[in-house]
């Protein structure tokens, strides 16, 4: 190796500990705020105010493994807190964290139930999702039981082909009435069903789920309704959209 290249190295193992530390959070935050009321597009400021959270998170993650306070693991929770769970997100949550990193703070084999919705399409599938559904395999117990739920592309593609979107919009408008974007065409939600201001990464449909999930190492993968997640778990709020969304389970062996 070169002396040029050594010290590049070097440059890049101390930029990467000093972002990584608290210090390194709020100097990358402050400079970002400085910054994108000149120059940033508003989806890239949402996007670099999600990527300082993501580095908040990423900073305050422990060293060591910690146990968790619960058995059941609801991942990517946002604003919906379900009791009896250890519920985690990149903020506002039980333990912060960042999916993208590529390690989650558990140890092996702690979690006997994993719920994810809407979650994983806001992950690149070779370089975030795969390694996050190798993780939760990772931390789930033998026989454990995983739940996905994301956005259907088979679904959404044929509402599509249907009327362009029309009777998935309507019904959209019956759950979701302040969202005042997707009222001018329906074709516009159907744009953002599918990238969501550069939010999502990918769709899967179930096939594609399927595969990455047995990628990673679970078995038994199954298509099923948001009546069996919450069959199974009563605990959760429902969320009315299995016109546009596609769910799974799926096991440790």
């Amino acid at each position: 190796m070169s002396s040029e290249s050594a010290i590049r190295g070097k440059v890049k193992r101390v930029q990467g500990y000093f972002f990584g530390t608290r210090l390194g959070y709020w100097t990358a935050a402050a400079f970002c705020r400085l910054m994108k009321h000149c120059v940033f597009s508003a989806r890239t400021r949402t996007l670099v105010d999600f990527d300082l959270m993501r580095m908040k998170a990423r900073a305050g993650m422990p060293k060591r493994p910690i146990q968790p306070s619960q058995a059941k693991l609801h991942l990517g929770c946002g604003k919906r807190i379900v009791s009896g769970w250890l519920n985690v997100d990149v903020v506002n949550s039980d333990c912060l964290v960042d999916l993208a990193a590529g390690r989650l703070p558990w140890p092996d084999a702690v979690f006997e139930s994993i719920v994810c919705q809407h979650v994983i399409e806001h992950l690149e599938l070779f370089n975030e999702a795969l390694p996050l559904l190798r993780e939760l395999r990772r931390i789930s117990k033998p026989n454990a039981e995983i739940w996905l739920s994301c956005p259907d592309m088979e679904k959404v593609c044929k509402a599509y082909l249907l009327d362009k979107g029309a009777t998935l919009r309507a019904e959209f408008e019956r759950e979701f009435p302040q969202i005042a974007e997707w009222k001018a065409l329906p074709s516009q939600m159907i744009n953002s069903l599918f990238h969501q201001e550069g939010e999502h990464k990918n769709l899967f449909d179930f096939e594609l789920l399927a595969w990455a999930c047995q990628k990673a190492g679970f078995i038994d993968c199954t298509q099923v309704a948001e009546a069996d997640l919450l069959h199974r778990f009563p605990e959760f709020p429902p969320r009315h959209d299995e016109n546009h969304t596609l769910y799974m389970c799926a096991r440790v062996s």
